[in-house]
C-alpha cells in the first residue's frame, strides 16, 4: 500500500455523515496504514456539492502512483484491494466489488459505537443486499490512467452522473474495468435524492454526450478537453 493514494470526496454535514467519515478515515489508518490519506472537497454553483471537482482536487494532493477513488460512507474487507492492485498488472483499472450491503441505520449505529477493525465486531444482521452494475463507490486505478482520461468532469454540479462519465472517458482512452467480487458495505446517513439536485437534467444530458460516444477516443477527448474552472 506504500505506493497508493486513496482519494476522498468530502463535504461536511455538521453530523451524521461527518460521524461516518471519521469512522471511516480511522478504519482506513488501522486497517491500510500506508496508505496516503487525501480529502478533496468542492463545490459549483449555489454552493451545491461537486464530487468531480472533490476528486480532482483530492488528486492534485496525491504523491503515489496508484488511486484507490473512495466514497466516504463504505467499508470493506482490506483483501479486496490487494486483490485489485494484483489484478493492475492485466487490467486498466479495478472495480473491486459486485455487492453492496447497504446497512439499516441501528446496524450503522452499532458499528460507529465500535472501534473500527475487520471483520466489525459483531454480526450484520440488518442490511439490504445489491447486486449491481455500478462503477462509481470504490474505484482503483493508476494515476497515469486517471490523468489521460482526464480525471472527473468538473461540468457535473450535484450528485448524479460524473462516475458514468468518468467510467466511460477511462474505458475508451484507458482500456475496459474488470470487476472483481469483493464486497462494500454503506453505512447509513440521510440522502439527497438526485431529482432533488437542480441540475439533475444538465447532469442527465452530459453523461448521454458520453454514452453516445464511448469508444470513440477522438469524440471523447473531446468532450474531456475543456477548461475547469
Amino acid at each position: 500500500m506504500k505506493n497508493v493514494s486513496v482519494l476522498f470526496p468530502y463535504k461536511s454535514d455538521r453530523g451524521p455523515r461527518d460521524r461516518i467519515f471519521e469512522w471511516v478515515t480511522s478504519f482506513y489508518k488501522i486497517m491500510m496504514p500506508d496508505a496516503e490519506l487525501c480529502i478533496g472537497e468542492g463545490t459549483c454553483q449555489d454552493n451545491l456539492f461537486s464530487r468531480s471537482k472533490a476528486i480532482n482536487n483530492a488528486a492534485k494532493k496525491a504523491t503515489k502512483d496508484i488511486f484507490i477513488i473512495a466514497d466516504t460512507d463504505i467499508y470493506y474487507d482490506p483483501k479486496i484491494i490487494e486483490n485489485s492492485l494484483a489484478a493492475l498488472s492485466e487490467y486498466e483499472w479495478i472495480i473491486p466489488y459486485y455487492k453492496i450491503h447497504k446497512l439499516s441505520e441501528n446496524t450503522t449505529k452499532k458499528i460507529l459505537s465500535e472501534d473500527p477493525a475487520w471483520p466489525v465486531h459483531g454480526e450484520i444482521t440488518d442490511s439490504t443486499i445489491i447486486k449491481q452494475a455500478r462503477v462509481g463507490g470504490l474505484n482503483v486505478i493508476p494515476r497515469k490512467n486517471f490523468e489521460l482520461a482526464g480525471g472527473f468532469d468538473e461540468r457535473f454540479c450535484g450528485w448524479g452522473g460524473e462516475d458514468d462519465a468518468f467510467g466511460i472517458a477511462v474505458n475508451t482512452l484507458c482500456g475496459k474495468y474488470q470487476r472483481l467480487g469483493g464486497e462494500i458495505f454503506h453505512l447509513h446517513h440521510p440522502t439527497l435524492k438526485r431529482k432533488g439536485n437542480p441540475n439533475y437534467y444538465s447532469n442527465k444530458t452530459l453523461t448521454k454526450h458520453y454514452r453516445d460516444n464511448k469508444g470513440d477516443k477522438e469524440a471523447i477527448r473531446k468532450l474531456i478537453n475543456y477548461k475547469r474552472s
